[in-house]
């Protein structure tokens, strides 16, 4: 799922390049958003963490939650941090158009760049990483408060209500900002207070699968086909600008089909195949994707876009081959060491 989500992201930012080719069909298919998976993962993955670590343990303790931000420190913050200094050479050395100045730096090192308000023309891919950091930060807090794994059990259904519905009520506070496709994007898709739910879904996802596991087993081809049908819809299926299901509803759409994937797919053990090793390593080098793809993206559009034109559909795969070997650079000089230091915590 990783390895599919990232797909889809370098795909989606790479797009402009296979216009006026044999490949510009591509830009005509509606694909699901890649951070969609990324986010249903990230509370489904850490969900499971502490509810098995709560039924074991008897309760989510100090010990639990202090690894857990040490190894999750360790993991997002050098990427981030690196690739943050790089665009600011990129971007006061004219490689990369932005604007440093109206965003100031501080905001982007402390993952506050949108908690409620939106940030654009610096930086664009790091939305998401407040999203993620914030639910880090609090979801592991809110269930060592719970205590004993009973209370664990019990509120963290209503934990996750109360985001989905703070998500909810935000959107809908914001609905007069959807003024058109930009900034209906920076406000509803990109800010952290509309995008919490998204995570705490995949939260719920795990839930199920740790307290109800004869049921998450027994459904998982029907709950596979559901969530197969709810995503086709939400790609095909208009979304009428300033309608409650556009700014409210939809983005959290998505998500609940991701996460009625997940029973089917925790079936599906290990491939040993070749293919199922260029999907193992390209899920490992996801993060540094994540974070690489759209810089690559921006350096070709401002610098070498009409040596890519030329290339015809060969520059997509140009791009897509400096984007695997920058993100390999990026972990190896930078992920791989911390990786190896996040081990022994």
């Amino acid at each position: 799922m990783r390895a599919l989500a990232i797909f889809f992201v370098v795909h989606g930012h790479g797009l402009f390049l296979v216009s006026g080719t044999r490949l510009a069909f591509l830009t005509g298919i509606n694909l699901p958003h890649g951070v969609d998976i990324f986010f249903v993962l990230s509370g489904f993955l850490i969900g499971t963490s502490f509810f098995s670590y709560a039924e074991k343990q008897e309760r989510v303790d100090l010990r639990k939650t202090a690894t857990f931000f040490c190894r999750t420190a360790l993991r997002i913050l050098p990427n981030y941090y690196v690739v943050l200094l790089i665009y600011c050479v990129l971007v006061q050395t004219g490689v990369v158009s932005g604007n440093m100045n109206a965003f100031p730096l501080w905001r982007f090192a402390t993952f506050t760049q949108n908690l409620f308000t939106p940030f654009y023309d610096f930086y664009w891919e790091s939305w998401s990483l407040p999203v993620q950091w914030w639910f880090y930060m609090m979801f592991p807090v809110l269930l060592f408060i719970c205590g004993n794994r009973k209370y664990v059990r019990k509120a963290t259904p209503l934990i996750c209500l109360f985001f989905i519905i703070a998500s909810w009520t935000y959107r809908y506070s914001i609905s007069s900002h959807a003024l058109d496709s930009f900034w209906w994007d920076v406000w509803f898709r990109k800010t952290v207070a509309s995008r919490t739910d998204n995570i705490y879904i995949g939260v719920l996802a795990a839930w199920v699968r740790v307290y109800f596991p004869e049921r998450w087993n027994k459904h998982s081809l029907v709950c596979l086909f559901a969530g197969l049908a709810i995503m086709i819809f939400t790609l095909v299926v208009p979304r009428p600008r300033y309608s409650f299901y556009t700014n409210v509803v939809y983005l959290s759409i998505p998500p609940v089909a991701i996460s009625l994937w997940l029973p089917f797919l925790t079936t599906i053990r290990i491939s040993k195949s070749f293919f199922g090793k260029v999907m193992s390593h390209v899920s490992v080098l996801s993060y540094a994707m994540f974070l690489v793809n759209l810089m690559v993206a921006q350096i070709i559009a401002v610098n070498f876009a009409e040596s890519f034109k030329s290339l015809g559909a060969w520059g997509y795969v140009v791009y897509w081959i400096v984007v695997m070997i920058a993100s390999y650079i990026l972990y190896m000089v930078v992920e791989r060491p911390f990786d190896k230091l996040r081990a022994r915590v």
